[in-house]
């Protein structure tokens, strides 16, 4: 076991070390002065323009240079944003709960209607599985911003039914302690806590919906596929013939089995569930990290940027890797060959 973390902790450090190329190299590359891209800092002076010199070896060659960046990026100096002048690990600090708490509960919804639906899916018997395959098609064809547009335009302005944009109502001054608005509140002793929860609560209503539905499909195709493959087993089969009943067939031991799938196809499609993040943002208006770097893009901050793109690549390589890590552990063929 120790050896196969060390080599996902390998692979970890290496896929840094070239992400980290790639964004040194587009620093030097992209329009404006490569120390204020690099550094943030604008208007520096003769002594700032001496200092950051030396500290991102821009006077040397360009694997010294390379390794400066790299220091100082995985030593938490982002440089400066170029629009507002604030650090840039400070502002993404700002805006990374927000999208935490979106994704988390997409997640978490996506888990909780898709595994039950991929279950009922796999049924041989009704018109429910074929609908609900026939389902999971048509939600793959369904683009993530018109499913948004389409939601915030019926519920949140025709119907006025939930809000269309925004985290909360503006007349809510929550002060800020962890970052995610519903522990936020909890945590205030403002007499209207309660009525600025549900007002959050329902801001989250639609981003949430449209942010969980891929991967929801994902889950359903997923189990369904899997269960089907467990369901035909010898073993599956033994057990019935010994008067085993299906449900704890289906409990016990075809929908443990059919877990890791799951892991191993949500672990491929985090880069498109996180492009959904940046969209879902864009529509509804949530002020996190997606929003954070469209803002970043079109006033030209370069240095913030970089900074977003770095973490939100490197939250995917590590959840990539967390994800086979838990795929291991639940499949029992590779869990035997690890421990072997």
């Amino acid at each position: 076991m120790l050896i196969y973390l060390l080599r996902r902790l390998n692979l970890l450090v290496l896929t840094a070390l070239v992400l980290l190329g790639l964004l040194y190299i587009a620093s030097l590359k992209m329009p404006g002065d490569t120390l204020t891209n690099l550094s943030g800092v604008t208007h520096p002076s003769q002594e700032q323009v001496a200092r950051l010199t030396e500290r991102y070896h821009l006077d040397g060659n360009g694997l010294q240079g390379y390794l400066a960046f790299v220091r100082q990026r995985l030593t938490g100096d982002f440089g400066l944003s170029q629009a507002s002048g604030r650090p840039v690990l400070n502002e993404l600090l700002q805006v990374i709960p927000a999208t935490l708490e979106l994704t988390i509960l997409a997640l978490l919804l996506a888990l909780l209607v898709g595994i039950p639906l991929g279950v009922l899916a796999a049924g041989r018997r009704g018109p429910l599985p074929n609908l609900l395959w026939g389902g999971t098609l048509l939600g793959f064809s369904v683009p993530t911003f018109w499913l948004g547009l389409l939601l915030m335009l019926t519920f949140g302005l025709s119907l006025d039914a939930l809000p269309a944009s925004g985290r909360i109502n503006l007349l809510y001054d929550v002060p800020f302690v962890t970052g995610f608005m519903l522990v936020d509140i909890l945590l205030s002793d403002a007499p209207w806590r309660w009525a600025a929860l549900w007002d959050a609560i329902n801001h989250l209503v639609l981003p949430t919906l449209v942010l969980a539905a891929l991967p929801c499909f994902i889950v359903i195709r997923t189990i369904r596929a899997a269960m089907l493959a467990e369901m035909d087993k010898n073993y599956i089969r033994a057990l019935m013939a010994r008067g085993v009943p299906r449900y704890r067939l289906v409990l016990s031991h075809a929908l443990p089995n059919s877990l890791a799938p799951m892991l191993r196809l949500l672990s491929l499609q985090l880069g498109q569930i996180a492009s959904g993040v940046i969209i879902v943002e864009m529509i509804f208006t949530w002020p996190g990290i997606g929003s954070w770097l469209l803002a970043a893009q079109y006033q030209g901050d370069h240095t913030a940027l970089t900074g977003g793109v770095l973490v939100v690549a490197l939250s995917i390589i590590v959840l990539t890797i967390l994800l086979e890590i838990a795929q291991a552990l639940l499949n029992p063929v590779i869990r035997k060959e690890i421990h072997g």
